[in-house]
């Protein structure tokens, strides 16, 4: 009985000794393709670094050129706006008794029109002035004449009334 446990002990331990043997063989061939694509990971790493590299003195260079190229323009600005500057400065020199003429042409056209604006607002508001001072005046008048008439029948009234009450005083007596 012992030496059959032995023998299937031994069994088992073959069986596993041969399990942990293609185990460790498995285990192998993932660590070596592991270790390969790590390999590769990092050759690609340094491919990229290197190209990365490559970019990065061509993005320099290309900035080096941009800021030549902007020193370049700020010069040519200011020799620019320098020029521009003496150019316009003597044509305004040129011109300068030219410029006061038309100024002051203006400004008599101006005056102008500012007085025959005035001259027509004033015209406005006299009109308008005296058609109310005329409307008032007929108002008044009428009202005047109104009034007049009133006095008038209340004069007749009280007249014909003083005749009427002397008449009764010396008919009574």
């Amino acid at each position: 009985q012992i030496i059959e446990d032995l023998d299937l002990e031994t069994e088992r331990l073959k069986n596993t000794s041969e399990v942990f043997e293609r185990l460790k063989q498995i285990a192998e061939t993932k660590l070596k393709q592991l270790a390969d694509t790590y390999d590769l990971i990092i050759k690609h790493f340094k491919e990229n670094s290197e190209i990365l590299n490559k970019i990065s003195d061509i993005q320099k260079d290309h900035q080096e050129k941009i800021e030549e190229k902007t020193d370049q323009i700020r010069k040519e600005n200011k020799e620019f706006y320098k020029d521009f500057e003496s150019t316009i400065k003597i044509k305004l020199n040129d011109n300068k008794s030219e410029i006061k003429n038309l100024i002051e042409n203006e400004r008599n056209q101006i005056k102008q029109i500012f007085e025959i604006e005035f001259a027509k607002n004033t015209k406005e508001i006299k009109q308008v002035v005296e058609t109310k001072i005329d409307e008032q005046t007929q108002l008044f008048a009428k009202s005047q004449k109104e009034i007049k008439n009133f006095v008038l029948i209340i004069g007749g009234v009280t007249l014909v009334l003083s005749v009427l009450i002397l008449i009764k005083l010396f008919i009574v007596l």
